[in-house]
């Protein structure tokens, strides 16, 4: 129920400013036994009382001599020691613009007077509640927003001591690879295990760029490039993948199945990518099923470049909309939502765009648009 004790802020205080005894004593009745009530008989000593901090709420008449409501509550909004407090005007005025005038100095309500005390009651409860709620929204904000800056300074951070001591793990390899005594066999193992190291230090060198990406603090290095050339690399690099399950992956030209006729010039980054299509691809390899076709379709025109991927297969409607979300997977035990992600992130910090097309049944396509040649002045 509205009335419940349960619901009374028990520890809440209300400022009452009022010139009339009576009208007083009938709030104070109301209020008596829900909150702690302060009272002011002008505008000069609610100011100073609602100043001197520990106020929840003031019900503020707007007929007093000196100061009036209004005036107090310009006060109290331009003060911002108070600005943050609630205030329901108290008026006997039967005038829609008195009330218009209120709300729009900041009062949150308008009470009429003379008022049913237990209508008095709930609008106060009401409002104290209600700010009271705001308030701890606010601070809980504040503190998942520091909570994020640490961890990402803590992500940041640990990505870059990384690389200190992984460099001088790649030189060990190195330096013993150069003694002439050493097997055929040791020799592999020191090999591997200097890929394995420029592996992970390749990893830690992307995942600084995609943190930087998310912030809008990468420093991007446009130049021309062949695009074709890097999907033919990136088909090449993913040919034990696509071979397992028998896939055969094409790329068409202009709906041509031709794959020479000439380069497919674009404005980007090779290095950003490479990565972006071997994800769109791979993820395609493997919401596949076995000896099916993943078609790379490449379109020119209007200054921009428009990169088809189409599988067969469908996305679950559940996470269609959420698709290029992060950490957004579906049916891949080992998936960790990010391939899609980091995709998004490279087209978008290219000036480009990428979008999820589920329009035929039975086949997925993810479309990228990136800038051509022409698009450049």
């Amino acid at each position: 129920m509205v009335n419940s004790e349960q619901d009374t802020p028990m520890d809440a205080t209300v400022l009452l400013v009022d010139d009339q005894p009576e009208q007083i004593d009938i709030i104070r009745a109301a209020l008596d036994h829900h909150f702690s009530i302060k009272v002011a008989t002008g505008g000069k000593d609610a100011l100073r009382i609602a100043a001197a901090g520990e106020v929840d709420l003031i019900l503020l008449d707007i007929a007093m001599p000196g100061m009036n409501g209004y005036e107090v509550c310009g006060e109290l909004k331009n003060n911002p020691a108070t600005s943050h407090i609630p205030i329901i005007f108290l008026s006997a005025k039967d005038s829609y613009d008195d009330e218009d005038i209120g709300l729009q100095l900041g009062a949150v309500d308008f009470i009429r007077k003379p008022s049913n005390p237990s209508i008095v009651l709930s609008r106060s409860r009401n409002t104290v509640l209600s700010h009271r709620a705001q308030k701890d929204l606010a601070k809980r904000n504040t503190e998942l927003e520091q909570f994020i800056k640490i961890r990402e300074d803590m992500e940041r951070m640990s990505r870059h001591d990384l690389k200190g001591p992984l460099s001088v793990m790649l030189g060990v390899p190195q330096a013993l690879m150069d003694e002439e005594n050493l097997t055929q066999e040791q020799l592999s193992l020191l090999k591997m295990a200097e890929r394995s190291g420029h592996c992970m230090l390749d990893m830690i060198n992307k995942s600084l760029d995609l943190y930087k990406m998310e912030v809008g603090t990468y420093e991007l290095k446009p130049e021309k490039f062949d695009l074709y050339e890097v999907l033919t690399r990136v088909v090449n690099d993913l040919g034990k993948q696509s071979s397992h399950k028998g896939i055969t992956i094409n790329i068409i030209r202009d709906g041509d199945r031709r794959e020479s006729r000439g380069p497919f010039y674009m404005i980007g980054e090779k290095l950003l990518c490479y990565p972006l299509f071997s994800n769109l691809i791979l993820n395609a390899i493997e919401a596949s099923c076995n000896n099916s076709e993943v078609r790379v379709q490449l379109l020119a025109g209007n200054g921009w470049r428009t990169i088809r991927i189409s599988n067969p297969g469908e996305v679950p409607p559940a996470i269609r909309a959420r698709f290029f979300d992060k950490y957004v997977t579906s049916g891949k035990g080992s998936g960790t939502g990010l391939g899609t992600y980091s995709a998004w992130l490279s087209a978008r910090t290219q000036g480009g765009t990428i979008l999820l097309d589920t329009s035929i049944d039975g086949l997925t396509s993810v479309i990228v648009t990136l800038p051509g040649p022409e698009s450049v002045p």
